[in-house]
């Protein structure tokens, strides 16, 4: 399969691993997974994953968000609140400079 990136370029992936279980803290989600070479992130949700667990998402005036996940088999909702991204990283956590996420910080997404 070929994957095209933001950034207009595209990349063919190494294969898919089939029933990949995942558990986001709600219970398991089996998923069909592209695996792609070279990654600046661990895992990438896309539009499938969100069409097939009818995702939605709520903004709070925090900055915090609930994603909300409906499992298609069994119709059970799973609620599960997310955290910022920064807090992941002890120096940008603490207001530190970080040389990793600097740029991401002051241009933006």
């Amino acid at each position: 399969m070929t994957m095209s990136n933001t950034n207009t370029s595209t990349e063919s992936t190494l294969g898919v691993i089939e029933n990949l279980c995942l558990d986001f803290g709600a219970g398991e989600v089996c998923l069909q997974v592209q695996v792609i070479p070279h990654a600046n992130f661990n895992l990438l949700l896309g539009c499938p994953f969100h069409c097939l667990m009818s995702a939605s998402t709520e903004d709070y005036p925090d900055g915090s968000q609930t994603i909300t996940l409906r499992d298609p088999n069994i119709g059970k909702e799973y609620k599960l609140p997310t955290r910022a991204w920064t807090e992941g990283c002890p120096r940008c956590r603490r207001g530190l400079f970080c040389s990793s996420h600097q740029l991401i910080i002051t241009v933006g997404f």
